[in-house]
């Protein structure tokens, strides 16, 4: 059995991510040639999009062998409209390789992946990149990184004439680079040692070092130039020294346990899901039980079975912990646990996107297949929450940004021939509900055979909707209880005020019906009456969706923007001072954040950074915004509401 480390290639934009995968592969032996961005022809872009763009879109997995080492590589998005797709490969991933530019220096979307990766104690690598490139600054760069990103950096690289075509990247000498001091920070015995001047050796810092970087306490930082293939040995040896090895023999015989990270349609329709094996084994033939996301469990025939192999995935016959599987299957979707949850296995909890577009067919007779589309983009990256409004029939997702709009638009056209549009983007606010409210309608008082009561009181935070049972299951047959249950849902997707209701508690407290007259249609019709006036008492507040932000900016520039956040209804705790920057950290509504993020330029002369991060919710003062129903009639309404049960209206 083999040893495997699956890793992970991070960056923003233009930072040479994708370079630097293409001279790892040619390194390795995988290809014969490094592909380029700029001619399009790179191995893990492999979607036409991505090739005339530059940009890396979908995740795509390779391998390689060094030595006994077998490399899975997850070639990750570097946009920040993508980071649905970094956040669910980080998930699987022993270590990841950084790449920050040495002309760009650190850029808003380095800092987003650096906390998340600091957040899931993450190995991670340093390489700084494109150091022959004109206006190259190892030094400034260097300074930036310590600065912004973290203290505990160490060179492995001593780079000279950088910005110049003959510029060399040696390997740096531990004591002269500052090892020591960096290291002992987080280790009591080397601190105690250096103080008294004790002497120290290479040896016992790279041990340090390899320590410290497997817990994600420090970071080694290499330099080279991703298009000329310098620098690039150092970081492949670098591997399996700072990086956790899976030794899979060991994990093999214990119970199965992985993890789906990403589902792919292949052009003929098939689907190809990755999954990473935690432990256990998976055979040709074998039955394995799955977890789904909704809690809902299930087994899988294994009937394809495929594995990452030199830069190709060929069939096998199993494969074990440690490594990752590619099965052939239409039902899996990313998140669903194949055997048992592992402790191993890393949560990556995503925020849904609080900004919300409808997608519309330029030609109405693409209605059904736009539709069709959606649903298998959906599959592919969950985060898209796509869903068709079953009363208007309108197509709804929910996105990050421009960029991955115009890559939907682009993806649909290419791979479905449907021309298609969006609306303007609009901010989802959700309401909660502050008091309990009760409501119920007996048989014989209501023009339903049905009786229903129910309570409406505020749930924790985050819990979402919970449903629950006071009366017992057996006192209704199950039709009917399912029709109250998914009408409750349902209702609930539209408050007081039109937004979706969430974090409530939903109790079912009466339940009655006449055999054999009484219907599902019955009780699918009094849940909304009885639901909607027992919210209408309990009353809900509206929350709106907030961002995280994080201003890094001159120190003249500091009352422009504080003037500014405050005018976009931003908060900002007190600035504090570091080296002629100021850092202010505050938050700011989604619905301003744009008009924020357009002005950072001339706010501060070019030399601000903002981070932007979802930040939850935050109460809305009243008046609260309404939002337009889609129902045709509002349940409170009772009298509109029977007319149009009636098909009066």
């Amino acid at each position: 059995m083999k040893n495997i480390l699956n890793i992970g290639v991070l960056a923003h934009v233009d930072a040479g991510k994708t370079t630097l995968t293409e001279q790892i592969l040619f390194k390795a032996g995988i290809i014969e040639q490094a592909g380029s961005v700029d001619h399009g022809n790179t191995t893990t872009d492999s979607l036409d999009i991505e090739r005339r763009r530059g940009i890396t879109i979908k995740s795509a997995a390779v391998s390689f062998m060094l030595g006994d080492l077998k490399v899975n590589l997850i070639d990750t998005p570097g946009h920040a409209d993508f980071i649905s797709e970094v956040e669910h490969s980080l998930s699987v991933l022993d270590g990841v390789i950084l790449v920050i530019s040495a002309v760009e220096g650190v850029q808003s979307q380095t800092r987003v992946l650096m906390q998340t990766l600091k957040e899931q104690k993450i190995p991670t690598l340093l390489f700084m990149n494109k150091i022959d490139r004109m206006g190259a600054d190892y030094r400034k760069v260097y300074a930036m990184i310590r600065h912004l990103l973290d203290e505990h950096i160490c060179e492995m690289s001593s780079v000279i004439k950088e910005g110049d075509a003959a510029v060399q990247a040696d390997a740096a000498d531990p004591h002269h680079a500052g090892w020591v001091e960096t290291l002992a920070l987080s280790n009591d015995d080397l601190l105690n040692d250096y103080a008294l001047d004790i002497p120290i050796s290479h040896q016992r810092l790279q041990e340090e070092l390899r320590r410290q970087t497997r817990q994600g306490k420090a970071y080694p930082l290499f330099a080279g130039s991703a298009a000329k293939g310098l620098g690039i040995e150092p970081l492949l040896q670098a591997l399996g020294d700072f990086f956790p090895v899976n030794p899979s023999s060991m994990l093999q015989y214990e119970p199965l346990s992985g993890l789906v990270f990403k589902v792919i349609r292949r052009p003929n329709g098939e689907r190809n899901v990755y999954l990473r094996l935690y432990a256990g084994s998976i055979q040709y033939r074998d039955e394995i039980p799955v977890i789904h996301q909704n809690g809902q469990t299930s087994t899988l025939k294994v009937k394809q079975l495929h594995a990452l192999h030199q830069g190709k995935s060929i069939p096998v016959h199993g494969i074990g912990a440690g490594d990752i599987a590619i099965l052939i299957d239409g039902e899996l979707k990313v998140g669903d646990v194949i055997g048992s949850v592992s402790g191993r296995m890393k949560t990556v909890h995503f925020q849904k996107p609080p900004i919300q577009v409808q997608v519309s067919a330029v030609h109405s007779a693409e209605k059904h297949q736009l539709h069709a589309a959606l649903s298998d983009l959906t599959e592919e990256d969950p985060f898209l929450q796509y869903s068709q409004d079953t009363k208007t029939s309108e197509n709804v997702i929910h996105v990050f940004g421009k960029v991955q709009q115009e890559i939907l638009l682009e993806t649909i056209l290419q791979q479905y021939g449907i021309e298609a549009v969006f609306s303007a983007p609009r901010v989802i606010c959700i309401e909660k509900p502050y008091g309990t409210g009760e409501a119920v309608e007996y048989i014989g008082e209501c023009p339903f055979y049905a009786t229903v009561g129910i309570r409406v009181e505020p749930g924790e935070f985050g819990t979402g909707i919970q449903y629950r049972l006071e009366v017992e299951l057996g006192s209704l047959p199950l039709a009917f209880q399912k029709a109250i249950k998914d009408t409750v849902f349902e209702v609930l997707q539209e408050g007081l005020y039109g937004w979706a209701v969430t974090d409530t508690i939903v109790t079912l407290t009466h339940t009655g019906y006449a055999s054999p007259v009484s219907t599902a249609k019955d009780f699918r019709s009094l849940t909304p009456l009885v639901l909607m006036a027992a919210l209408d008492q309990a009353g809900t507040e509206v929350y709106e969706p907030m961002n995280v932000i994080q201003f890094i900016l001159p120190e003249n520039s500091l009352s422009k923007v504080l003037s500014k956040l405050a005018a976009l209804d931003g908060t900002y705790q007190e600035p504090a001072f570091h080296n002629g920057t100021v850092h202010v950290h505050g938050t700011i509504p989604v619905r301003t954040t744009d008009l924020l993020k357009a002005e950072v330029h001339s706010l501060t002369s070019g030399e601000g950074m903002l981070t932007v991060k979802p930040g939850g919710y935050t109460k809305v003062q009243a008046p609260f915004p309404v939002n337009t129903r889609r129902g045709e009639v509002n349940p409170l309404n009772r009298g509109e509401y029977m007319l149009y049960l009636n098909k009066i209206m």
